[in-house]
């Protein structure tokens, strides 16, 4: 990832005999994506920096220009007394949309185009300004001419402190100029007045030429150091040695590093010197799997699926030892136990472990077989119980359609092929017969029965060999009392009357029904209960 980096120096000004200042370097200040370092070339040096002069209104500092309007030198006048931030004066610039002030300097040597310059700047808001302001903004062109304004320079923004404040400026000239310009800039709307900004301006450091380069940085492995550092310096035409720390590392470009904050300190041939700071992340690989088990018991169709975030691309898979693959899909896999290996272009690695499991084999354990009543029904059932494969299951006869229930219905006597399928179309089939113990279907009436709970007539009850429907079974006392009905052909009467067991007699029936042609029969006749 490329980090530049700007190293803006401070300059604190320093009047001997009011001609000779004094340089000091405070600290290197690290902004945004460049790095600029001081390499000692062409300084600028600025005629009053601290804006000397007759204090007065429409008065313009020694050694600048009126590049608009009127501005003023303070305080005092406008009511602004404010102390100066360096010497006994400073500058005031105020604006609107319809009006702006300026002041404009003839440098002592033009800033060239394509090179990189340093300068700073105090600046204060003054909210009242003659009529009420907003905020304060300074906007610096570079031209060549005082009202020249070819290139914006830079800006501070709108800003709201009225205290004193040091702004650092980087100019980049595309083209040679030989004036700056500084404009108080009403770049935002004010609802107080028609004069949006007003600036106080003291305490400027001179313009120095900066060296412009580049901090590169690659993250390293999380497992293993591979992040590099690099430093790039614009070529001025001159040579540079380096320092990392920590590290001494003393080349331009420094690899097989852990992730961490490192430090480059730049020395220039003449003796200038800068530094910059870069920070080795750690990398973002992250490997995420999802298994697909294998539909059927022995089945060859299983997959492994590895998703792949962060890191640098592009990646590779190896599944166990086998050759390198682009994608992170695997399939064709039987079960069992596998390591998939990703590998980013850094060489950072991660190593995933899956088991696949196949289910268990789809098994037939048993079928229960419902004979038909006699030869002409189609009451003959199957019931298939099915373990194993992956529920839920389906059912069908061959040449049937499926169902989810596990007994078949409505079969007449005869062979039968039968299939069943789980949720991920794996099947078995299997075979019964279905017979019938009468040839002629009828309903056979018992003449007696005892109720002794011995297991053998207790209940009485047809002897059914036929499909019966509408079906009532009525018993009645030698009276003509009503004793027993039911409208199920598979219950019978147990011989007890209201809790109580009936002595030995017999009693009368009347049953009714429509057969398998759905014609309407009755059998009528006497039963006897014995004990």
């Amino acid at each position: 990832m490329s980090i530049p980096v700007f190293a803006r120096i401070r300059v604190a000004h320093r009047h001997v005999h009011k001609a000779r200042v004094l340089i000091r370097i405070l600290y290197i200040l690290t902004v945004n994506l460049c790095m600029f370092k001081i390499a000692g070339a062409q300084v600028i040096e600025m005629s009053n920096p601290s804006m000397e002069g007759n204090i007065g209104r429409d008065s313009v500092p020694a050694g600048w220009i009126a590049a608009s309007n009127t501005p003023d030198v303070l305080p005092g006048p406008l009511n602004i007394y404010k102390r100066p931030a360096d010497g006994k004066a400073y500058a005031g610039l105020h604006s609107g949309p319809a009006y702006r002030e300026g002041l404009a300097q003839l440098l002592s040597s033009p800033l060239e185009k394509g090179l990189a310059y340093a300068i700073s700047v105090d600046l204060a808001y003054a909210p009242r300004y003659l009529q009420a302001a907003c905020y304060g903004n300074l906007t610096i062109y570079g031209g060549n001419s005082p009202k020249d304004t070819a290139q914006r320079l830079w800006s501070s923004g709108p800003f709201t402190d009225t205290s004193w404040r040091r702004f650092y400026a980087i100019l980049e000239p595309t083209a040679s100029y030989k004036y700056i310009s500084l404009w108080a800039d009403p770049a935002e709307p004010c609802a107080a007045s028609n004069i949006g900004t007003a600036v106080l301006i003291d305490n400027f450091s001179n313009i120095r030429q900066v060296i412009k380069t580049t901090l590169t940085a690659t993250p390293s492995c999380n497992n293993a150091s591979t992040g590099t550092v690099q430093v790039s310096p614009v070529d001025y035409h001159t040579t540079y040695t380096y320092l990392w720390t920590p590290g001494n590392y003393s080349t331009a470009k420094v690899d097989q590093l852990p992730p961490g904050e490192y430090t480059v300190v730049v020395t220039a041939a003449n003796g200038a010197t800068g530094a910059g700071t870069v920070v080795v992340g750690g990398s973002t690989l992250t490997t995420t799997m999802t298994t697909l088990p294998a539909t059927c018991a022995g089945s060859h169709n299983a997959e492994i699926h590895v998703a792949v975030s962060g890191g640098m691309p592009p990646y590779r898979f190896v599944l166990d030892d086998n050759t390198p693959v682009k994608e992170g899909v695997f399939k064709g896999l039987t079960e069992g136990r596998y390591q998939v290996y990703v590998r980013d272009a850094q060489v950072c690695t991660d190593t995933l472990t899956a088991l696949l499991q196949a289910p268990e084999a789809l098994v037939l354990k048993q079928v229960e077989v419902k004979p038909c009543s006699c030869d002409d029904t189609r009451d003959g059932k199957l019931g298939l119980q099915i373990a194993g494969g992956t529920q839920p299951y389906k059912y069908h006869i061959e040449n049937e359609a499926w169902q989810t229930d596990s007994i078949l219905t409505s079969l007449k006597a005869g062979h039968y092929i039968f299939e069943v399928a789980d949720t991920n179309g794996c099947s078995i089939s299997g075979t019964a017969n279905i017979g019938s113990p009468f040839k002629r279907c009828l309903v056979v009436m018992p003449t007696a029965f005892s109720p002794n709970g011995d297991g053998n007539n207790d209940v009485f009850k047809p002897k059914l060999y036929d499909v019966l429907t509408s079906y009532e079974l009525r018993v009645f006392n030698r009276w003509g009392g009503l004793v027993f009905s039911t409208n199920d052909p598979q219950a019978g009467w147990d011989g007890y009357i209201k809790g109580v067991i009936q002595d030995q007699q017999a009693f009368i029936y009347v049953c009714s029904f429509n057969d398998r042609n759905n014609e309407r029969k009755e059998l009528r006749g006497s039963v006897v209960l014995l004990r």
